[in-house]
């Protein structure tokens, strides 16, 4: 009785797994794409190129569909025309295209150059600010001639005499006093960089 359903459905399991394809995920397309990449790694992967720049055929050198004089115009010619214009418009475009895209290239390398001047300026201005720090913090004696010397060694002891009373500064702080609370609020001076409070 191998006609029976019971006998078909026993036939099948016995035959193992079913081929009917499912949908897949993205993840198991990867995987897959993955796995046969993987399987043979002397092989080469073969890369897309570039996409190719299109071009037109060359114009032909010997027009075969041409009138006489004494001729009229045929129930052909009005096809003949259209494929001629439809040639000619994309002739056109593709010379716009390409001068569009010349002029965005020179705009680009025109914008970079100009990126790269002003970030090349900044970087020199910076730069010179460094160095005129460093020089300063030396106490000018890189930067400054013999002389200078003497001018700098008075204008450090200026500063050094400016930067005493500034840490006197920092030390005082203004207080006041809140009548309704009894509470009182510290107020530090704009240089002073500690966080204590009072």
């Amino acid at each position: 009785m191998a006609d029976s359903p019971a006998a078909a459905a026993a036939d099948a399991a016995a035959a193992g797994p079913s081929r009917t394809p499912r949908p897949q995920t993205p993840q198991e397309v990867q995987a897959a794409a993955v796995a046969r990449l993987l399987a043979n790694p002397e092989r080469a992967v073969r890369l897309p190129g570039p996409p190719k720049e299109k071009e037109l055929r060359a114009p032909r050198d010997m027009i075969k569909n041409v009138s006489g004089s004494s001729a009229g115009a045929g129930s052909g010619e009005f096809h003949v025309y259209k494929h001629a214009r439809r040639r000619e418009y994309e002739r056109v475009k593709l010379m716009e295209d390409k001068a569009k895209k010349e002029e965005e290239t020179a705009a680009f390398a025109k914008r970079q150059a100009e990126l790269a001047a002003s970030t090349d300026a900044k970087t020199l201005k910076n730069r010179a600010k460094r160095d005129k720090k460093k020089a300063r913090a030396k106490g000018g004696a890189g930067a400054a001639g013999g002389e200078k010397k003497a001018e700098g060694a008075a204008a450090g002891d200026a500063a050094a005499a400016a930067d005493g009373e500034d840490e006197e500064r920092e030390g005082k702080r203004r207080k006041i006093a809140r009548a309704a609370e009894g509470a009182s609020i510290a107020f530090k001076r704009p240089a002073g960089d500690s966080d204590d409070e009072a």
